[in-house]
Order: structure tokens, then sequence, then C-alpha cells
């Protein structure tokens, strides 16, 4: 009886190693194929391309479920993206945001004793401008923060 256990644990030993074994490869290509995905992604986000690097990691994740160590770093990557997409929205809304301060200090409140309906339009329009660049804002250092505590977290 003892040796009937130690000969099924045995065969449960081998057959486990060789369903490892199969895996491992397999799992091997995984994590290099997913490596290849988070290089590429991490390419278009140097050139700026934004939407395709967050295209091609939520692919990696999509697609390469087990290579949980590429997956992590995936997803710094894309906290990534998004900080560097966001602090792209900013450079390029600022000359907008300047222009309608500008407007907004031409215009007098009152026009021959009447209120100026295009200087309140202008005061509208900025007030929203200035929301939208403060939430703006606030997302970069959100996401800085988030990257701050994944790095340490990682």
């Amino acid at each position: 009886m003892k040796h009937l256990a130690l000969s099924l644990f045995s065969a449960l030993g081998i057959a486990a190693a060789c369903l490892c074994g199969c895996h491992g490869g397999q799992r091997g290509d995984d994590v290099a194929a997913a490596w290849a995905l988070l290089a590429d992604a991490r390419l278009q986000l140097a050139d700026g391309r934004f939407d395709e690097a967050r295209a091609g990691i939520m692919a990696l994740r999509r697609d390469h479920p087990t290579a949980v160590a590429v997956r992590r770093e995936a997803l710094l990557t894309l906290d990534s993206v998004e900080l560097m997409q966001t602090r792209d929205s900013l450079v390029r809304y600022e000359p907008e945001l300047e222009a309608l301060r500008q407007e907004a200090a031409a215009l007098p409140p009152r026009v021959d004793g009447h209120t100026n309906d295009a200087y309140y339009a202008a005061q509208r329009r900025l007030r929203a401008a200035e929301q939208h660049y403060d939430e703006l804002c606030a997302k970069v250092q959100f996401y800085l923060r988030k990257l701050d505590v994944d790095r340490k977290a990682s």
C-alpha cells in the first residue's frame, strides 16, 4: 500500500511536471510577445501617438493574461500615456485660454450706460475655459501621484 501511494504521487508529480513544461514554453512565448507589444506601445508614446499606445496596451492586457509582470509594467505605461496626453492638451490649450483672457480684458462691462452683453459672454467663456484648464492641471497632478505610488509599490 505504501508503494502504491508513493507510485501514485510520483506519477502525479511527473504529470504535473509535463504539464508545467508544456505550458512553460507557451508562457515564455506569451511573455515575450507581451514584452514586444509593450515596447511598441512605449515607442508610440515617445512619438506622441497616444491613442495607438493605449490601444496596444489594451491589446496586451486582453491577449496576454498570463504575462503578469508585463501587465504591471503596462499599467505604469498606460498611466504615462494618460499623463503625457493630458500635458499635451495643456500645452495646446494655453494659447486658446490666453486669447480668451485678452478678449475679456478688452471689452468694457458697460457701453453708453448699458450692460455690454459681449463682455459678459466673454467672461462666461473665460470662466469655463479656466475651469477646464484647472481640471486638466488636476488630472496631471493625479497621474503624477498615481505613477509615484505605483512605482513605489512595484
